[in-house]
């Protein structure tokens, strides 16, 4: 039997946002590059998450003082963070390395290089959203406010609000009557909140959309509904990806297959630490009143997002490899948490459910750089749920880091091979 074969300089596994903010920055460079996609360009997390392009929430998820919080949630079936108990060592290795992950220094460090990609990030989707003859997307900068209920709740989040403001995000405090005058839509026991003016929202989907129309224009190939099955390589790199649709040599691979990196990753002979969370979005009609910014219900961990036509609520991180089954509920506890700020129809009316796989990597650091033991394979992935937010900047740094070049951003809180990932 014949097999096809393609030739190009850079393969890129995965067309969600990361991987196509990679394959332009490249593309912009000179390079050809070619996106193989297993499903459609931007259907999977990338398609209806939160939607929000936020510096002031671009941290790593591992953070000093959780690990008690932490416990609890993990055997609570309605918790912000669940794990469904089961036997798996891997999850259980993954668990340990996330608690002691959770130190200060480290912690921090990785803060300041996730918000600079942030800030970076939301500037470049600010300047697609304005380019003449892009798709519209949604893109609005008017800040995200973020909800407390407990004295408690509001004294932590001013300390981490304080750590980001060093780092270029500036923040306000708003009593519980300012919230209230400036946001009609929030109700109930909340006792005040911090605005973040520079944050931003969009809608998902209609952004990757925008994105690969970017690529697209600047040369990008984009080849959808192909999967990866093998690969050739020797000892020290990569010679071609066996796929669907036949043979795909390159110079150098970047995998940026988001929660599937680490089953792709072992056809490639790396092993990579990255765990499939699961996130639930709902879409329901406008609320009378609308909220007039990205809402954030701080202590029930409930993102809330406006468009023009419909709110879209999300939230939930639950621990579940590659499992796309939907568990009802917690999609309910997101709904009844909602309920206590927001005056949600009853019943919600017209409603959309996505839900969608946040690549978690144990430390909750993306992982941007050459994979350890493979000179010609480059990883983009484990970006938790700061892939949208961050998504500009990893296409930048990869590219940097691929040619040579000094770094625009502090490279290292994101080395690739600092768990150890060669075959």
């Amino acid at each position: 039997m014949h097999e096809q074969s393609r030739q190009t300089d850079v393969a890129v596994i995965g067309g969600g946002v990361v991987g196509l903010a990679c394959a332009l920055e490249l593309a912009r460079e000179g390079a050809s590059v070619c996106v193989l996609e297993r499903d459609r360009i931007g259907g999977a997390c990338s398609y209806g998450n939160a939607g929000w392009l936020t510096p002031s929430m671009a941290l790593p998820l591992a953070r000093p003082g959780q690990i008690h919080k932490v416990m609890r949630w993990l055997l609570d079936p309605e918790s912000p963070f669940y794990i469904r108990p089961r036997a798996d060592p891997a999850l259980v290795a993954w668990l340990f390395r996330f608690l002691t992950a959770s130190r200060r220094g480290p912690f921090e460090r990785g803060a300041a290089a996730l918000v600079a990609l942030s800030r970076f990030s939301v500037d470049a989707w600010e300047q697609l959203a304005r380019t003449p003859g892009s798709e519209p997307f949604g893109f609005a900068r008017n800040g995200l406010l973020s909800i407390y209920e407990t004295p408690r709740g509001i004294e932590v989040a001013r300390s981490t609000a304080a750590l980001t403001e060093r780092f270029g995000v500036p923040f306000e405090s708003w009593t519980a009557d300012e919230v209230r005058e400036r946001e009609p839509a929030v109700r109930g026991s909340q006792i005040g909140g911090l605005f973040f003016p520079q944050d931003a929202h969009c809608e998902p989907y209609p952004a990757v959309r925008a994105l690969a129309a970017s690529a697209k224009d600047a040369g990008v190939d984009l080849v959808e509904n192909v999967e990866v099955l093998g690969v050739d390589r020797n000892s020290s790199s990569l010679h071609a990806v066996r796929t669907t649709h036949g043979r795909v040599s390159a110079k150098d691979y970047v995998l940026a297959a988001g929660a599937w990196s680490g089953s792709l990753g072992r056809r490639l002979g790396v092993r990579i630490p990255v765990l499939g969370a699961k996130g639930y979005s709902l879409v329901v009609p406008p609320l009378r009143p609308h909220p007039r910014r990205s809402l954030y219900l701080a202590e029930r961990k409930i993102a809330v997002n406006p468009h023009a036509d419909s709110l879209r609520i999300s939230g939930t991180l639950e621990l579940v490899g590659e499992d796309l089954s939907i568990n009802w509920r917690r999609l309910e506890a997101i709904v009844k948490g909602a309920r206590g700020i927001l005056a949600l129809g009853e019943p919600l009316g017209e409603t959309q459910i996505w839900r969608g796989l946040r690549p978690c990597m144990p430390d909750g650091m993306p992982v941007i750089g050459r994979a350890r033991g493979c000179r010609n394979l480059w990883l983009a992935t484990g970006h938790q749920m700061t892939g949208l937010k961050t998504a500009p900047g990893t296409g930048r740094l990869l590219a940097e880091l691929m040619s040579g070049r000094t770094p625009s951003f502090d490279a290292a809180p994101f080395r690739a091979d600092r768990f150890g990932n060669g075959s």
